[in-house]
């Protein structure tokens, strides 16, 4: 990581046009791939500010996963018992994992109609629906939300690591259920008073190759017999072995 942080920063300098621009980001892996094993990983993103604009300037940093097709139901009560409702809203092309992070600690001071134009934040994310705006969508956001929370498919923090007066860091846990597809990063420098001085794109490639593909999908489309499976495959492969060294 130091390296690479060094490296940007030689180029920064070299670099009379690169030195010139307000804001400049960078991912440190821009690939990542999915094995059988795979518990997690990081999206590692750090980056540059003009020395002018450091202190008078909001940092803001977005990562938006895959786009994929919800369904979200309203739970209801029957007979005492909560169970799903048929009011549902289908989300079309809702990010399949949403993370921020922000050099403050709120964007209260920030104009509501700037966070929206640039679509930061979960509340101001532009989502197709099978509804019309009438319907309370925000309410079944929130439901999306939730239901990210608690796959650690949805985080924020004012956690954003200035080194110098110059240079910055941060870091978004990608969890072992993570969709694989493009990422996309978003950058924004706005000003104290919420104007837009510079933004910038990266994006991050989430993959799955070969047996481990065909392993991870088997494992979380049917969990509970990819469980025992490999229970089985594990006494399998102790019984042979024993009987292996008993024999020798």
């Amino acid at each position: 990581m130091k390296y690479c942080i060094f490296i940007f920063v030689l180029i920064f300098h070299i670099y009379p046009s690169w030195g010139r621009a307000p804001l400049l980001t960078d991912v440190v892996d821009k690939d990542i791939n999915i094995t059988a094993s795979f518990d997690g990983a990081k999206i590692v993103i750090y980056g540059a500010i003009d020395t002018k604009l450091h202190k008078d300037s909001i940092l803001i940093i977005n990562v938006l996963g895959p786009s994929s097709h919800l369904k979200i139901r309203k739970k209801e009560k029957f007979w005492g018992a909560w169970l799903a409702g048929n009011n549902e809203m289908v989300f079309e092309d809702a990010p399949g994992y949403f993370a921020s992070a922000s050099n403050i600690d709120n964007l209260d001071s920030i104009d509501d109609s700037i966070l929206e134009e640039l679509q930061i934040g979960w509340s101001n994310l532009i989502i197709n629906t099978n509804l019309s705006k009438n319907n309370n969508i925000d309410d079944y956001k929130n439901l999306l939300k939730i239901f990210y929370k608690n796959r650690e498919l949805y985080q924020t923090t004012s956690n954003i690591d200035i080194l110098g007066e110059t240079l910055f860091r941060t870091e978004f846990l990608l969890p072992a259920i993570t969709p694989t597809g493009t990422y996309n990063v978003k950058s924004f420098l706005l000003s104290n008073n919420g104007k837009l001085i510079s933004s910038w794109n990266n994006s991050v490639k989430v993959s799955k190759e070969g047996l481990a593909e065909n392993l991870y999908d088997y494992s979380i489309e049917h969990p509970f017999l990819y469980g025992l499976l490999a229970a089985l495959g594990a006494i399998l492969a102790g019984y042979i072995a024993s009987e292996v060294f008993r024999r020798i």
